[in-house]
């Protein structure tokens, strides 16, 4: 017996769904990390500027201070493009939670229309079988007609 092109379709749309939700679900920790990243240098940043407080009360070269001052400016530049990068990996989540949904819409649509044609073919199959039954039942009525 041939396989329904209809239900080859579906299974294919399933793994899709399922491929749809790992690349989904890869992008939700990608982001988690980079947040992660970002919180840590926030932190690193803070650390540094309380060191500098501490040297700073115990007397600092104004030589000292300026590699401080340019070492936070590395931060600070290293944070704006960590956060602008950010950007795209909120992107990156939004653009394949979209295509998990779509995903799964089409697959469950497809489930719906697999569903209708096999109600549909059962109530053939239901009229065929009540229609032989009727048939039987004639013929037996015609019979015990004809034997009398």
């Amino acid at each position: 017996m041939s396989r329904d092109p209809l239900q080859l379709v579906y299974e294919l749309r399933e793994k899709q769904v399922e491929q749809a939700q790992l690349a989904y679900q890869r992008a939700q920790k990608a982001l988690f990390e980079q947040r992660k990243q970002l919180q840590s240098l926030h932190q690193y940043r803070r650390q540094y500027i309380n060191q500098l407080s501490e040297k700073g009360s115990q007397g600092l070269s104004i030589s000292d201070l300026g590699k401080y001052q340019q070492f936070i400016v590395q931060i600070d530049t290293g944070l704006t493009q960590h956060q602008q990068g950010l950007v795209k990996y909120e992107h990156d989540v939004h653009a394949h939670k979209k295509m998990w949904i779509e995903a799964q819409i089409t697959y469950k649509a497809m489930g719906m229309l697999l569903e209708k044609k096999a109600k549909k073919r059962a109530t053939l199959e239901d009229k065929k079988e009540q229609m032989l039954l009727d048939e039987f039942t004639t013929f037996q009525y015609f019979q015990k007609q004809s034997g009398l």
